[in-house]
């Protein structure tokens, strides 16, 4: 996988050029069904007042979402004129996510909004601008929700392309794209799986969160366990468990009131840990190294680059390094056990796909 074939396997065929996809089909059937309910509940949470929806086609569960929200949805074409006319209360912005268009907001709705960005990457010739785009708003705002098809799941582990909907570019499964958005800068707070309609009501749809810059690590991994278990969750312990989970993004929200109240309105440079982290996904393995273990002088207990530091020994095959830089972050940190484990589930399961 390289950046080249936006990290999807070897030998997979993107279409040459593909149709519009003019969202005109409605036969009932909700597609992505939990995405836009996650989206207004973290809006709640975060005491949010905007949802802003990249590629909002004709924008049906966004404008649900109104008056509770403000709603913004950014579409071009026959989609737009459509919300134009039909949802007169929502803000309509033009924007070709092929070509660039800068879009911009101000920081004061940035910093009160969550981002969705919902079954729109896989129509993109280069998703490039779409993925700068997101990264951009994420500089304020609190937190953004991007969902894809996920090819294996849909086409079978064997599909190489192209896709079948003559609409979509390219598909990714949900490793690839992981690895899309931790290159572009984005790594998830949570990259799992959601419904993909309410009909069969079967997880075939990657869902990424993606969490705001100046949140910390910890705060990051609060947000991540969050979304996964109101994913798992029925609709009765949401509702029952939301008091509780408002009282803990509102704590990660008096952080990033905290974090920009110190560093003002400049957008934080990453951190060694992040840097190196970069470098892993993206296979620059020597270079992530030096980072890191610049990183580690700096912070000799920080558990968290002692942990991505054995990651990148077991990638590297450096086996009796990463027991021994795993078991030094766990003594750092009893809960990174739960990351060792899910790490090595990940590397059994990759190598039974044939995946590097």
């Amino acid at each position: 996988m390289t950046a080249e074939s936006f990290f999807i396997k070897p030998g997979y065929r993107a279409r040459t050029q593909p149709e519009y996809y003019a969202d005109i089909h409605d036969d009932g059937t909700i597609w992505q069904p939990d995405v836009y309910p996650l989206a207004a509940t973290l809006a709640r949470q975060y005491e949010c007042k905007y949802i802003i929806d990249i590629g909002c086609g004709r924008a049906r569960k966004l404008a649900r979402l109104y008056p509770e929200f403000e709603i913004i949805g950014l579409d071009f074409g026959s989609n737009l004129a459509h919300c134009r006319q039909e949802y007169p209360f929502g803000n309509w912005i033009e924007v070709d996510l092929e070509a660039g268009t800068k879009v911009n907001l101000p920081p004061e709705v940035l910093q009160n909004a969550v981002i969705v960005n919902s079954d729109v990457i896989e129509h993109l010739v280069n998703p490039t601008q779409l993925l700068e785009l997101i990264r951009s708003f994420l500089v304020h705002a609190k937190v953004a929700l991007l969902s894809t098809p996920e090819r294996d799941l849909e086409r079978g582990v064997h599909d190489f392309g192209p896709p079948a909907n003559p609409s979509h570019m390219r598909e990714w499964n949900l490793d690839e794209l992981e690895t899309l958005l931790s290159s572009a800068g984005m790594r998830p707070a949570f990259c799992g799986l959601t419904m993909s309609n309410d009909r069969d009501r079967l997880l075939k749809t990657s869902l990424a969160v993606l969490p705001g810059t100046r949140l910390n690590a910890g705060s990051v991994r609060d947000l991540g366990n969050f979304c996964e278990q109101w994913l798992q969750a029925t609709p009765e312990q949401r509702a029952a468990g939301e008091d509780r989970y408002t009282q803990d993004l509102r704590q990660l929200e008096r952080e990033v009131s905290m974090m920009q109240a110190l560093q003002g309105n400049a957008a934080p440079q990453p951190s060694l840990l992040e840097t190196g982290i970069l470098h892993i996904d993206a296979a620059r393995y020597e270079t992530a190294f030096e980072v890191l273990t610049e990183a580690l002088q700096k912070e000799p207990e920080n558990s968290d680059v002692v942990f991505q530091l054995g990651r990148l020994a077991a990638i590297c095959n450096m086996d009796e390094d990463a027991k021994e830089l795993f078991y030094q972050a766990s003594l750092r940190n009893p809960e990174m056990v739960k990351d060792i484990v899910d790490f090595y589930i990940r590397q059994v399961n990759n190598a039974r796909n044939g995946k590097n």
